[in-house]
């Protein structure tokens, strides 16, 4: 099994030294569901992730002096970031210097996804690739997914509030319903853009809308229901396009019912059992809410607020644990100044929203609300990949808007 991924690194290269760098680009964006299935090999202290995360640095970094074509505002956006990212990375150096060194990886790649997108796709053509390429990536937890629900095989064991989730080949949830998520933005924003002519492709992109629901649905998260139900929401207030896009929503919605039946109201109440008890009483601590965050939560301020250093307080410590909130990593790594910029960041980014023009504003929307929602629950700063995929996106929105639209909106 070791071969599929090294053939996927060495396919990368090729397409890169014959091809170009979009090329590779697309060739990456289109198998990174397949090559995330080996999240667990390793070579010696780096997994596969990490080395691809090493040849995506090597292969783009040329790009990094090319962002000066870049609006200074757009730049600045980034610089924010990577800064509440990195500011107290130095510190874990001397501690744990393996981590220390994918930790910059990793954000060298955050780094670049602010202007590997942008930069490469400045062409109708080039952004219907990436759209499909997104789909494409899709097609493979999809598949998994469906062969779990059929056969009653479950790849990797993980339940949550007595749920049985289907992750298929991944560590945990988040892959399975970023890559669905991600299917279904590309599919909304491929028909805002593009005419679909002919029943089959109809037919292709309303399977491939209702398989990404039923794989988003079968891993039982919360992120994600919370996450389809603000999209829904911002489509039907801000798209301009609600009629159609709505539709394509409720086909979605409406095959996970037609295939489960009224098991589905009744697996979403159970899912959501802690957060209602708690409401109505029946849950006398609200930490057992959010999958028992709130315990990883309480031990983690306890050591930052009574055992950590006052120098580490502001400047973070660099060291990464699981917390399961960004925020909240962002105070332990990089510190009160770290968090800080991690707020001016998420305030330059809803004054972005304003600048997308507004025909296609709700997508940049959909993006920034999913960042949020995944910041509560889960650490996005330390996934390359999904940075890569919605900031690149998002500044599209904003820096070619004439991209996603049938006419020239300037």
């Amino acid at each position: 099994m070791i071969l599929i991924p090294l053939f996927i690194l060495c396919a990368i290269i090729f397409v890169r030294l014959k091809k170009g760098l979009f090329s590779a680009f697309l060739l990456i964006v289109a198998s990174k569901s397949i090559f995330d299935a080996f999240w667990d090999i390793k070579f010696g202290p780096l997994s596969m992730l990490s080395i691809q995360g090493v040849l995506i640095t090597a292969l783009f970094f040329n790009l990094l002096f090319k962002r000066k074509f870049l609006p200074r505002i757009w730049l600045r956006t980034a610089d924010i970031y990577i800064v509440a990212l990195s500011l107290g990375v130095i510190w874990s150096l001397t501690v744990k210097p393996i981590s220390f060194i994918e930790i910059i990886i990793v954000n060298v790649n955050i780094y670049m996804g602010f202007i590997i997108i942008p930069l490469l796709v400045n062409t109708k053509k080039q952004l219907k690739q990436l759209l499909i390429a997104m789909m494409v990536c899709g097609v493979f937890p999809i598949i998994i997914s469906i062969y779990q629900l059929q056969t009653g095989i479950v790849f990797n064991e993980r339940e949550t509030i007595g749920l049985t989730r289907y992750v298929g080949f991944y560590h945990d949830a988040f892959p399975v319903r970023f890559y669905g998520l991600m299917t279904i933005l590309s599919l909304l924003l491929y028909q805002t853009i593009f005419d679909l002519k002919g029943i089959f492709y109809k037919g292709l992109m309303i399977g491939l809308a209702s398989g990404a629901f039923i794989s988003i649905y079968a891993v039982f998260s919360k992120a994600a229901v919370v996450i389809m139900g603000s999209w829904i929401i911002l489509l039907l207030i801000f798209s301009k396009s609600k009629l159609k896009q709505f539709f394509s929503l409720v086909v979605g919605i409406s095959v996970i019912f037609i295939v489960f039946g009224d098991v589905v109201l009744s697996n979403i109440e159970q899912l959501f059992s802690k957060e209602v008890g708690y409401q109505t009483g029946e849950v006398a601590d609200a930490r057992y809410a959010l999958a028992g965050r709130g315990y990883i939560w309480e031990d983690y301020w306890n050591f930052w607020a009574n055992e950590q250093l006052l120098f580490f307080q502001w400047f973070g410590d660099g060291i990464n644990r699981p917390v399961h909130n960004e925020f909240f990593r962002i105070l332990l790594v990089n510190g009160i100044l770290g968090l800080l910029l991690l707020i001016l960041f998420l305030l330059k980014s809803v004054s972005n929203i304003f600048k997308v023009y507004k025909k296609i504003r709700v997508f940049s929307m959909m993006i920034l609300t999913m960042y949020l929602v995944d910041c509560v629950g889960l650490v996005p700063g330390t996934y390359y990949y999904y940075n890569i995929l919605i900031w690149g996106i998002f500044g599209l929105l904003i820096l070619n808007p004439n991209l996603f639209s049938k006419y020239n909106l300037t």
